[in-house]
């Protein structure tokens, strides 16, 4: 076995040298031959070439005499500079294969970042400590990397292998006088019309303001949505929403500031339709199709919420007294970038959202007052 592993460290040292990005090679014995993967590797040939790699090395375990063969020169000629994809053959499976590495990659950087500053802990038991919490916190990390991978996967089965790139210049686009004579009944945006939620340890202000955005050309109208607790703010966010001839209400983007202690910390969350590769989604149909699944935004790794129609005929109600009367949109909502945080939502036609409930704990967010604009 000792020779297996001189193999195995050689390869990884062989490639290491030049690589732009890489996977590590792991080695497994199901008793009858030794596999190595070579997930990814990716570096410039003497000509400044990108190549890449992913590879699956089968020696039989026979004996403990194991090695496997490496023709350089044939993988230089391999005219790859992209990830192989786990499945499929179009955009959506090969923009999920890369998500992964990258989301394995940024695994990789915060675990060596944290080995760093162990190593820098002058009590050994201090630093036995350190490097263990190190390495459970990428073990986590990893799987979260394959949960989200999982859950694009289940995207590409949804939407198909094509790229998401709606065309919104053959889109006719109202204008804010005409979203308020006739609104989403889902979501009027109508200006002046306030929303105030309350959750166990939060209060959400929604107003939709008398201010627009142009975006791409798209005359956009601003809502504010602030988020409080314990009477300071944590989020303000401006989002960008218009609505189309046919009553679908699309989300443009949005100006997240989050805070803490009272101070500026990011702008996490942030995008907007046309920007770095950021896309706009549909939030609401004018007609909306039970089961039909939606692309609520789009700028990958950062934003990309999605939503499928559960019901029209919902009877839900809200301690506060707004109630359904078996007409009520009822979606789930989700983000694979958070496989876990599935949400109920419950829309009130005139009204809007009366009802968040978040699947994982049961947290209720509900409508407390509604005051409707002019």
């Amino acid at each position: 076995m000792k020779k297996l592993l001189f193999v195995v460290v050689c390869v990884t040292c062989f490639f290491a040298i030049g690589l732009n990005a890489q996977e590590y090679p792991t080695v497994e014995d199901d008793g009858s031959n030794i596999v190595l993967t070579i997930p990814y590797l990716e570096w410039e040939d003497d000509e400044g070439e990108t190549r890449a790699l992913s590879a699956e090395l089968v020696a039989e375990s026979s004996s403990g005499d194991v090695s496997f063969s490496v023709d350089y020169q044939k993988l230089v000629d391999i005219e790859v500079d992209t990830p192989q994809m786990v499945q499929g053959e179009g955009a959506c499976s090969s923009t999920t294969n890369a998500q992964l590495l990258a989301c394995r990659a940024d695994t990789q950087d915060d675990y060596f970042e944290a080995q760093a500053k162990c190593f820098n802990e002058s009590d050994p038991v201090d630093q036995a400590e350190c490097f263990s919490e190190a390495t459970a916190e990428r073990s986590d990390a990893l799987e979260e990397c394959g949960d989200i991978e999982e859950s694009h996967a289940n995207l590409c089965a949804i939407f198909g292998e094509g790229p998401y790139d709606p065309d919104l210049d053959d889109i006719t686009f109202v204008s804010v006088d005409a979203i308020a004579a006739n609104p989403n009944p889902y979501f009027p945006l109508i200006v002046g019309n306030v929303w105030v939620y309350e959750s166990e340890e939060e209060t959400i202000t929604v107003t939709v303001l008398d201010q627009t955005k142009d975006i791409e050309g798209i005359e956009a109208i601003v809502v504010r949505d602030v988020v409080e607790e314990d009477g300071e703010v944590i989020e303000d966010t401006s989002d960008w929403y218009a609505q189309d001839e046919d009553g679908n209400v699309w989300y443009m983007g949005e100006l997240s500031l989050n805070y803490e202690d009272g101070e500026l910390s990011d702008v996490d969350g942030s995008w907007k339709h046309g920007t770095d590769g950021a896309k706009a989604g549909i939030l609401f149909r004018g007609m909306p199709v039970v089961d039909e699944v939606l692309r609520q935004e789009y700028l990958i790794g950062e934003a990309e919420d999605i939503g499928q129609t559960v019901s029209l005929e919902n009877n839900e109600s809200t301690d506060s007294g707004f109630a359904c009367s078996n007409n009520c949109l009822e979606t789930l909502e989700w983000t694979p970038l958070e496989p876990d945080g599935e949400e109920t939502k419950i829309y009130l036609p005139g009204t809007g959202l009366i009802l968040e409930i978040n699947l994982e704990d049961d947290e209720r967010v509900e409508l407390v007052d509604f005051t409707p604009g002019s």
